[in-house]
Parts: structure tokens; sequence; C-alpha cells
């Protein structure tokens, strides 16, 4: 993949980037046939985004939220797109929102991502912007993102809502955190200092894939809490959600995390 047709694709969420925080303070909800919350600044970026990456990356598929569009598995890249994710969180005012863009290769393996949370301040009033061209390390805000804590004690948990009802937590003597988006509850294992895991369920493509290419380049793994491989199934290409919840940690405390909150 070129540099020159990512580095436009990276402007181009900048510009959504902008567009959905002038939106955010009048935006009005509407609601999709499954209950979930839907505005018009995810149509909008929906069609921007779509709209670039067919005009950069021709020969590539694209995945998104808002819009059904053709896949084949003979192209080289999958780009998977989320307009906004934690449009719940985003149509209430709260700052817990991001647009992201995942990048699969032809073997379903997360490679590249761009990620905005404009809102979501990490010590910069710009927000946060993650990039990650295939081939190369994340990058945040324009640096290098390292991830070097210890992963041995679990001092903050992030997790999804309705896992208190089927988790048991009470082995976790550390905090609790969850922020209305997916998105953000993956990557916050690989960017905050004192989160070391996080726990989602059943998610669509687009909630997970730009995450998870970020926190794969850091060294992070994710699994089932069944035991199984995280991988990208042909139902979930198929616009079908994950089964079961996830884990998110570093690969030599997955397994013990597992142990501690699996109910029995």
């Amino acid at each position: 993949m070129r540099k020159e047709p990512f580095e436009k694709l990276i402007t181009a969420v900048g510009h959504c980037s902008e567009y959905a925080v002038n939106a955010q303070s009048n935006i009005i909800r509407s609601y999709k046939d499954d209950g979930s919350v839907l505005t018009e600044t995810d149509l909008y970026i929906s069609e921007y985004l779509i709209e670039t990456i067919e005009k950069n990356f021709p020969e590539c598929s694209i995945i998104s939220e808002e819009k059904l569009t053709s896949l084949s598995m003979d192209s080289p890249y999958i780009f998977v797109l989320d307009p906004i994710d934690g449009t719940d969180v985003y149509s209430q005012g709260f700052p817990s929102w991001c647009i992201a863009i995942g990048i699969l290769n032809r073997d379903r393996e997360p490679v590249g991502s761009i990620l905005s949370a404009p809102r979501w301040g990490v010590g910069t009033p710009d927000g946060l912007l993650l990039t990650l061209f295939p081939g190369e390390k994340t990058l945040i805000n324009g640096e290098p993102l390292l991830c070097e804590k210890d992963f041995s004690t679990i001092t903050q948990l992030v997790v999804c809502s309705g896992s208190y009802k089927t988790l048991d937590f009470t082995k976790i003597t550390g905090k609790l955190r969850s922020f209305g988006s997916n998105i953000l509850h993956i990557l916050a294992p690989a960017i905050f200092n004192h989160i070391q895991a996080a726990v989602f369920s059943d998610s669509f493509i687009w909630d997970i894939a730009a995450s998870h290419a970020v926190i794969e380049s850091v060294g992070l793994t994710m699994k089932y809490i069944d035991g199984r491989t995280f991988t990208y199934t042909d139902e979930m290409l198929a616009r079908e959600t994950s089964s079961g919840y996830v884990v998110v940690c570093s690969p030599e405390h997955i397994d013990d995390l597992i142990n501690r909150i699996s109910r029995r």
C-alpha cells in the first residue's frame, strides 16, 4: 500500500473529525430498526470516507456500518469503517466516541488503522489520533506508541455494559471502567498507563478492527473467554457479530485474567 493515498485518507478523517465536533452540540437522534442510535453525522462521515477510500484505493474492498458495500476476498486489503463508534454517547454530548478505520489483509489479519477521537484528550487539546500504516509502527498524535507497563496486576479493567450480569469480577481488586465506545474500550490497555485489560461482548467487525490492529502492533492480544482464538469469521465479514466475550491483555497474563473473571 502506497503512503500517499493513506495520507489522503488521514486528511479526510481529520475533516470528518472537525465536522463531527462542530455538529455534536446540535445533533438530533434517530433510531435504526434494531434500536441503536443513528445521527446525520454517521451518514455524512460514512459517505465521505467511502468516497475517499474508493477514489484512493480502487482495488480494495470496504465494510461500513452505515452502508452495504460489495466485498471481494481477492482484494489486497479490506477497509472496515465505523463512522462514529459510540453514537449513543456522541448524541448525548459525551467525549468518548471516535471515527475508526481498520485495515485487514487477504488473510483477515489486522494490519492498519486510522482512529480519531477528537474530544478524547491524551495530553493534547487536539484529542487522540492513532495511525498505523501497514508494515510500520503505530503513531499516537505523531509519536511512536509504546506500551511498557506491568500487566501482572489489574488495577483498572475496561468492561462493556452488561458484562457484570454474566461475568464474575469479584476477584478483580482494581477499578472497572466503561466509556461507551467499543473501539476505545479495546484500545485502552494500549494507550492508558493504568489500564491493563479490557473485556467486550458480541460486536460487529467495525466495532473491533481499528483497535485490534493497534493493540497487536504493541504486543497485546485478544482471546475469547472460552479459550478460542479471536479471528474474523465468514459470518463477521457478512455483517454478523462475534460470538462470546473477548478479553484484551498481554499474551503472558490473558489466560490468568480469563480464569479469574469466568463465572463457573
